[in-house]
């Protein structure tokens, strides 16, 4: 029988493996050290006490182990939910936010206007202290005159009629007459001369037909440039014109309305043809593309299709110049659309977002002229706006304070030569680009979530966002096409669609005559009248380069 040393302890010792003791290994350790001490305590009682100490040691190990795993497990989820919270804060930003970041941050203006809100606070003032200015009205609005005199003209001392010796002309106030429909009944007569028998020989002489466009049709052109002027400069829809007319008991339907439309719109196809031409022959260009719901009737659903749209607007740094927008219906978003647009172009660079499909563009395998990418930094800037607002990043606000530097030196190269622009932006944007570059890339291993996507989509195309300090031609920003896709946003909102692939090429030709319009400052409304009446006039005989905005002589909106 083994007999038990007396200078060993009876009682194994807690396990030591791990270097050191949690609070309950030391307090088990005094506990064994305790008993091992005691005099007279038999020999397997120590033991006994022993085995319970060390199987409490070995628990609590193992529940020690399961609680380190669930905090491990903790973090990594809290890690998800701050990853996801900021994704929906992004979302909520893009559905509910505003469509600028500029009501958060009053330097963050990417207007390139010469807005000083000193400057019009004094004006404010000074107008105040001249006085009411005079009520601006058009030469196009008729005035009517009305003459107020007393009501009683009697002379109270001789008893004649008294005459008008003075007359104040007050400030006129503007009046609507409702809109009225009239009927034309077109009456064609045919003429002869019966004055003597010589006359008779005559055969009788017979009225013809003048019409041109609307040849045959029951409506006059400018019903349907109105109709097409409220649906697609004023976003309203066909029904309502319908509405308006059932009301003065006038039985002209929406499809109707439609049909002529499309109509009218193959007539002025070529006039849209003559300013793609004239977009493909500047430099530098625009491009864009927006989606637009096609309804498929009879099957309860709806295709997508998509409004390509290519700008040219050289006023920053060419004022004689004219802007132009090009709209073209595509039932697809492949990069073969603006490829097919701008095959053969005199296009040098091209500005867009980060759209895939326009790489194929800039390739160099001999396929087409390959041209130099462009790209927008208020779609860069955007991204850190949404990771500051999501996550409060201190590199995503310092990156957007110095992108908004970047438009602050742009608003005074507005207006400038292309080589007064070049000079500038090398001077004083380029330090400020070379800083943002190097902090992103200091951030790009460490960075994570929302801001390593906005990292990593800047840096990839840092060398198109760069390219416009290289070229006073080129813009910051890709806005003078986004601009031109406003009132299209707004039209999809007003309606549900366009009622099927070929109504959306007569959207496409309509906004493009309207934008463009726009663009020249010339009244959309009065520039489709005179369009129409020049191709009527001139049975369609007639060179369409000359019916471009700018050669309209009505409806200048400076004027």
């Amino acid at each position: 029988m083994a007999t038990h040393n007396p200078a060993e302890p009876l009682c194994p010792p807690p396990n030591r493996a791990s270097g050191r003791l949690s609070p309950i290994g030391l307090l088990c350790d005094g506990i064994l050290s305790a008993v091992n001490a005691a005099p007279g305590l038999p020999d397997n009682a120590r033991m006994a006490i022993g085995t319970q100490v060390s199987g409490i040691v070995v628990m609590f190990s193992a529940a020690e182990t399961k609680v380190e795993t669930a905090k491990k497990r903790i973090r990594d989820l809290r890690k998800d939910v701050r990853a996801l919270k900021e994704r929906l804060a992004v979302l909520n930003q893009e559905h509910f936010g505003t469509s600028s970041e500029r009501s958060l941050d009053s330097d963050a203006d990417i207007d390139l206007g010469d807005d000083n809100p000193d400057e019009e606070d004094e004006q404010d003032e000074e107008a105040k202290a001249k006085g009411k200015a005079a009520r601006k009205i058009s030469k196009d609005i008729k005035i009517r005159r009305v003459d107020h005199y007393p009501e009683d003209m009697t002379c109270c001392t001789c008893g004649c009629q008294m005459k008008s010796i003075k007359a104040e002309e007050r400030v006129g106030s503007f009046q609507i007459v409702p809109e009225h429909v009239v009927v034309v009944k077109d009456v064609y007569h045919t003429c002869a001369c019966n004055r003597d028998e010589r006359c008779k020989e005559n055969k009788p002489v017979a009225a013809k037909a003048t019409k041109f466009i609307m040849r045959n049709r029951g409506v006059e052109t400018g019903l349907i440039v109105e109709a097409a002027a409220q649906k697609f400069f004023e976003s309203n829809a066909i029904y309502r014109m319908e509405r308006r007319f059932a009301n003065s008991n006038i039985n002209l339907s929406r499809q109707t309305i439609g049909r002529n439309l499309a109509h009218l719109s193959r007539f002025l196809r070529p006039v849209c043809e003559e300013l793609l031409e004239y977009i493909r022959s500047g430099s530098v260009a625009h491009m864009d593309e927006t989606p637009l719901r096609i309804q498929a009737p009879g099957t309860g659903k709806s295709d997508t299709g998509y409004l390509w749209a290519l700008c040219r607007d050289e006023r920053c740094w060419n004022p004689d110049t004219h802007p132009a927008v090009y709209y073209e219906y595509a039932p697809t978003r492949a990069g073969e659309v603006a490829e097919r647009l701008l095959t053969g172009s005199l296009i040098e660079y091209l500005q867009t977002d980060g759209y895939a499909g326009y790489n194929r563009l800039f390739r160099t395998d001999g396929t087409n002229q390959p041209m130099t990418p462009v790209r927008c930094w208020a779609h860069a800037r955007r991204k850190f706006h949404e990771t500051l607002k999501a996550t409060g990043s201190g590199l995503a606000a310092r990156v957007r304070s110095k992108i908004t530097k970047l438009y602050k030196i742009e608003k005074t190269a507005v207006g400038l030569p292309s080589e007064a622009r070049l000079a500038i932006r090398q001077e004083q944007s380029m330090p400020i680009l070379d800083d943002i570059h190097t902090d992103l890339l200091k951030a790009e291993g460490r960075a994570h979530g929302e801001l390593k996507k906005a990292i990593n989509y800047t840096l990839n195309a840092f060398d198109a966002l760069r390219r416009f300090v290289f070229d006073g031609r080129l813009e910051i920003d890709n806005n003078p096409i986004e601009r031109c896709m406003r009132l299209i946003a707004l039209a999809k909102k007003n309606s549900i669609g366009a009622g099927s692939h070929e109504a959306a090429q007569v959207w496409a030709i309509f906004y493009t005559l309207i934008e463009s319009a726009r663009l020249n400052q010339v009244n959309p409304r009065a520039y489709l009248n005179w369009v129409v009446e020049q191709i009527e006039r001139s049975g369609g005989e007639i060179d369409h380069a000359k019916l471009m905005p700018w050669h309209c002589p009505v409806g200048h909106l400076d004027a």
